[in-house]
């Protein structure tokens, strides 16, 4: 069981990140499932077709090989599937792909699938009631104490949405203001990472020019890799913590 729900502020970001900081060892995709219209094919460059329309559209859409067969390579080098960019469109074949796609991709043993599932309105997404972990990415407002707490107070209603339905679940923390990971840890009671806002590495993230020895070295990219470690160890519990201590630096060099 490999699906991973990454929903919230900036998850379209997040799930990139985790795809690209997770341990080596096993492999992952970046699926899109935004009813909102997807931005991924836009932020990352590659053609919005084939992807998950084609998928639903398909006389075999509930098969591995033909979500396989729609997957796009970026240029960061990770396979993804992209939803449409409209509206309309994408709530339909979002809807579409539920008891279809997503119940595939949440059985398989491998890859793992990470998948943006876009901002929550109004309940939990059929993509989340499947996934076998949910990261719920959330972006402090730090202009403002009582937007921010605000802020805090929707994110542990859902936290408590999820748990009470034994979903394991992990918050990624965007900016370290004005709440620590430990103030929001108390009071949301899953576990908390804190992720760096940092817009340029997000952009070298996607492909744009920068460099990657920099990257690494990011403050994002470090807590990406601790984020993933933390998502990897709630979806394939191990025996021993050793396997995964190693240094995101450490795993990026072996990737490349």
């Amino acid at each position: 069981m490999t699906l991973v729900a990454v929903v919230g502020d900036g998850c379209t970001t997040t799930a990139l990140g985790i795809a690209a900081a997770w341990p080596v060892g096993g492999d992952c995709i970046v699926a899109e499932f935004d009813p909102a219209g997807g931005c991924m094919a836009a932020w990352l460059d590659v053609p919005r077709s084939p992807g998950l329309a084609e998928v639903v559209a398909s006389s075999t859409p509930a098969a591995w090989t033909t979500i396989e067969s729609m997957l796009q390579r970026a240029a960061s080098g990770v396979d993804v599937l992209v939803a449409p960019t409209r509206s309309l469109e994408a709530a339909a074949v979002v809807l579409a792909s539920t008891s279809t796609v997503l119940s595939v991709l949440s059985a398989l043993a491998e890859p793992v699938v990470i998948a943006d599932g876009g901002r929550l309105r109004g309940g939990l997404s059929p993509l989340v009631q499947q996934a076998n972990v949910v990261v719920v990415a959330h972006r402090q407002h730090s202009g403002s104490a009582a937007a921010a707490a605000l802020g805090i107070e929707r994110v542990a209603e859902l936290t408590s949405q999820l748990v009470s339905r034994f979903i394991p679940t992990v918050v990624a923390l965007i900016g370290a203001r004005p709440y620590t990971v430990e103030d929001v840890a108390r009071f949301v009671e899953v576990d908390v990472v804190g992720l760096a806002d940092d817009p340029w590495s997000a952009a070298v993230l996607a492909g744009r020019a920068g460099s990657r020895v920099r990257l690494r070295r990011s403050p994002l990219m470090r807590s990406l890799g601790e984020l993933a470690a933390v998502v990897s160890a709630r979806l394939r519990p191990i025996e021993s913590n050793d396997d995964w201590s190693r240094s995101f630096d450490d795993v990026s060099m072996e990737r490349r």
